[in-house]
């Protein structure tokens, strides 16, 4: 097996010229460069991505592209779920990943554009939070692939994308419950400004008008108290809900205290499905039934799109949904 001594045997240099070389270090010579370069190739020295890289004109790198003044994204468990599926396959393709921060500044260049000019990274994967027009054309412009986590909205060009399919695990949750004999049924969480949120809500009409029921709806923000306080309003209103589809767990913890203190029994007065932390969803009390969506998969596939892309670069823009499915719990199951 070759060493790196062996290669700076054949060039004449020190071990640790080779070591710089691999690493693309400026205090190396073109024409040291060159001869180190040429021994690597001759005696078929790979150690690791870095010297391939160096060979191939390749970094062997993609790019997880991040907001890190998001806060609400990084408290996020889901997050770190995507960020493992993420990095498995890349791990399989022997890369390495790198998460960078957008409105970082590396030597006067935006992030994006040291990254790029230099060839630090062979593509990048990046939430639809923070996609937009202006960074879709530079990323084309410059020939970078990459793929969006997330539906991406008010975007005129195509791009590539990876989402939970948030539409059908809404009617797989509705229709769930109309089986199980609830009648009106109530979704709590529309926020319009999320697109993800505007899909689970598309998903509960497209089940409740086909089966004729009451629409039952409420925009609601993603916290206890916001779940709680408009939960006591709909159980103060004109139709009082007999089941409700939460639209975040966090949500359903301030409806479950707002049911259990109108002295109220769960499920068999109201039952509840929530979209899904299934730490929360077996932690509550009642277990909360969920629809699950695997984000680890999110990642997963993610990463396989943008390898498609990096391979290919002929390969066609493509939208692809997660399928989710019902995990049932005690918020749902009515005693006999």
């Amino acid at each position: 097996m070759v060493t790196i001594k062996d290669v700076a045997k054949a060039a004449g240099v020190s071990s640790s010229t080779v070591s710089r070389t691999i690493n693309n270090s400026p205090s190396i010579s073109s024409k040291t460069k060159e001869k180190v370069i040429k021994e690597i190739k001759r005696l078929n020295f790979s150690p690791n991505s870095m010297a391939k890289g160096l060979i191939n004109n390749k970094s062997y790198t993609v790019t997880l592209l991040v907001d890190v003044d998001d806060e609400k994204s990084f408290q996020n468990p889901f997050f770190y779920e995507i960020m493992h599926g993420i990095e498995r396959l890349v791990y399989k393709k022997e890369f390495s990943l790198i998460v960078a921060n957008l409105n970082t500044t590396m030597k006067k260049q935006s992030v994006l554009e040291w990254l790029v000019k230099a060839k630090r990274t062979e593509g990048v994967i990046l939430p639809s939070s923070i996609l937009n027009s202006k960074l879709v054309d530079e990323l084309k412009k410059d020939g970078v692939p990459f793929v969006s986590i997330g539906e991406p909205t008010n975007l005129k060009e195509s791009v590539s994308w990876v989402d939970i399919d948030n539409k059908k695990g809404t009617e797989m949750a509705t229709y769930s419950l109309l089986d199980k004999g609830y009648e009106n049924i109530a979704f709590l969480g529309l926020d319009k400004t999320k697109l993800f949120s505007k899909r689970r809500y598309d998903g509960y009409m497209n089940a409740i008008l086909e089966s004729k029921q009451e629409v039952i709806n409420v925009e609601c923000g993603n916290s206890k108290d916001d779940g709680y306080h408009n939960m006591k309003k709909l159980l103060n209103g004109p139709v009082i809900p007999d089941a409700v589809i939460c639209a975040d767990n966090i949500i359903s913890i301030g409806v479950i205290r707002a049911i259990q203190e109108a002295g109220l029994s769960i499920p068999e007065d109201i039952g509840i499905i929530s979209f899904d932390n299934q730490q929360i969803a077996e932690l509550s009390y009642p277990t909360i039934t969920t629809v699950n969506v695997d984000v680890y998969e999110l990642g997963y596939q993610s990463a396989k799109l943008l390898f498609e892309l990096i391979e290919n670069p002929q390969t066609r823009y493509q939208g692809l949904l997660i399928s989710t499915k019902i995990e049932e719990r005690e918020s749902t199951i009515k005693n006999k």
